[in-house]
């Protein structure tokens, strides 16, 4: 797994799929607020204070996640960012599905005949944060390697002194 996920290719495919994902994800939700926001109340796990609210400002959180995955800005950020919210998202799904709520997850679509299976749903997150999992495990944090690299630059140097 490790050689898997250390590979830069691989790692950058990986990052750009997940980011999509989040970025495609945000979409219907940024477009239809009020809708989202209902779909949200549906889960009864927010007081009604907070749903309006969650309904504006997670799709703008997706939506720059995926973006910062995607160009490979602030990485091991925006993974641990992404991983949490996949997280939050299992444990919304999973007391959805164990309480036995017939509610539209809202994950891609905030479109109320929109169904799906909420138990597919939390199979594929759970997909997604062990890919989320293992680029975070595996790649190097952005300041560490800019450290690194100057480092070794001025090793260089000064053999060459």
């Amino acid at each position: 797994m490790k050689k898997l996920f250390e590979n830069k290719y691989i790692a950058i495919a990986a990052r750009i799929v997940l980011g999509a994902v989040f970025m495609y994800a945000s979409f219907d939700k940024m477009a239809n607020p009020e809708t989202f926001a209902s779909i949200i109340d549906n889960y009864h796990i927010l007081p009604y204070q907070l749903v309006n609210a969650l309904a504006i400002f997670l799709p703008w959180l997706e939506l720059i996640t995926g973006l910062l995955l995607i160009t490979g800005k602030w990485v091991k950020s925006s993974l641990l960012l992404y991983n949490v919210m996949l997280v939050v998202f299992i444990i919304a799904l999973s007391q959805a599905l164990i309480r036995g709520l017939d509610i539209s997850c809202g994950c891609f679509s905030v479109n109320p005949s929109s169904t799906s299976e909420v138990w597919l749903r939390i199979v594929e997150d759970i997909i997604l944060l062990f890919v989320g999992i293992m680029l975070f495990k595996y790649t190097k944090d952005e300041d560490t390697a800019i450290q690194n690299s100057e480092i070794e630059n001025k090793n260089l140097i000064n053999q060459t002194n």
